[in-house]
């Protein structure tokens, strides 16, 4: 729910109330000073030029902790496989509710990071990734690249890029947190994750 104030000179504004699944209050984006094409372009050659887009929004941050083993065997080692949505940040619900599956507002990527809170040794095998997850539930696109968790413990694991296409979540589509262990007997791994992000009004 949101109470929506238009003013006779100057910017509309609109007050937003807690949002239900997420707990967060957040300005609409729509009200705010955002570009609406973030995309950059070519200059005529020979030219010096310089073009300059702004955007301002509130960041706020998404916090997951994942605790997970792999048996070994003849598996995979891709946790995701063992339902489906089981590493996805938003619920996901049936086919009854498919309107409230996913992301109940737009937003976008700004960084990905993890702290390793294992004691036990990784291996060069584990690795964590995050993933756009569009509407159908099953259509994933990387939006970095899979990060080592052969780290040790505490440490910090940075991703290096960042697709800025698929970074943005639209409404009722989700993140996937794509975790993959080795193949060992009883290996195990608990990370924290953490994922910046910024309302946003239009794609990259």
């Amino acid at each position: 729910m949101a109470f929506r104030l238009t003013r006779v000179h100057g910017r509309d504004q609109e007050i937003e109330q807690t949002e239900l699944l997420t707990g967060l209050t957040l300005a609409d984006p729509t009200y705010q000073t955002q570009a609406e094409d973030m995309g950059g372009e070519d200059f005529a050659a020979d030219a010096d030029a310089l073009e300059m887009k702004k955007s301002f929004g509130t960041p706020f941050i998404i916090e997951v902790t994942m605790n997970a083993e792999e048996t070994g065997g003849a598996g995979t080692g891709v946790l995701t496989a063992l339902s489906a949505g089981v590493s996805d940040v938003f619920p996901v619900y049936d086919a009854d509710n498919a309107d409230n599956t996913g992301t109940p507002f737009k937003f976008k990527v700004l960084d990905f990071h993890a702290v390793l809170l294992d004691e036990s040794a990784g291996s060069a095998a584990d690795t964590l990734q995050l993933m756009h997850v569009a509407t159908d539930t099953t259509t994933e696109t990387a939006i970095t690249d899979a990060i080592s968790l052969n780290a040790a413990d505490d440490a910090l694991v940075r991703c290096a890029t960042i697709d800025n296409d698929a970074a943005v979540i639209d409404l009722t589509e989700n993140l996937r947190l794509d975790l993959v262990l080795a193949n060992s007997s009883n290996h195990a791994t608990c990370v924290k994750v953490t994922i910046t992000c910024m309302r946003c009004i239009a794609d990259e």
